[in-house]
């Protein structure tokens, strides 16, 4: 039989932002789309992480065009509810759809890192 290792593997090194830099550390984590210890280890000594990124990084140019077509739905959508006239049934549909194009500008935000 083989030996056991009894070695216990050393605890962490633990890192704690200043309060004010914060919020900027887990923005950059999350875009980077790596594991916290990827994303210190790149940081500091410039190696490329061993396995791809957990989450793929979403381009801030593709977001925003996506921000711009939200724009353009939502005039649309006001464009139709002011053809449409009274009728309730089509109210209630633009009003969901309103609602889902606002949860669709609110992801492209918060992806983005930004408040909306």
């Amino acid at each position: 039989m083989e030996k056991q290792n009894d070695q216990k593997r050393k605890g962490p090194i633990s890192y704690r932002p200043p309060v004010e830099l914060e919020a900027e550390f887990w923005l950059r984590v999350e875009r980077s789309g790596l594991s916290k210890n990827a994303f210190i280890t790149q940081a500091i000594f410039g190696k490329e992480p061993a396995r791809a990124a957990r989450k793929p990084v979403i381009e801030k140019q593709v977001i925003g065009h996506l921000l711009a077509q939200t724009a353009r739905l939502h005039d649309d959508l006001h464009e139709i509810t002011l053809l449409a006239g009274g009728d309730a049934n089509v109210a209630l549909k633009l009003e969901e759809a309103l609602f889902e194009l606002i949860a669709i500008r609110n992801a492209c935000f918060k992806a983005m890192g930004r408040q909306s």
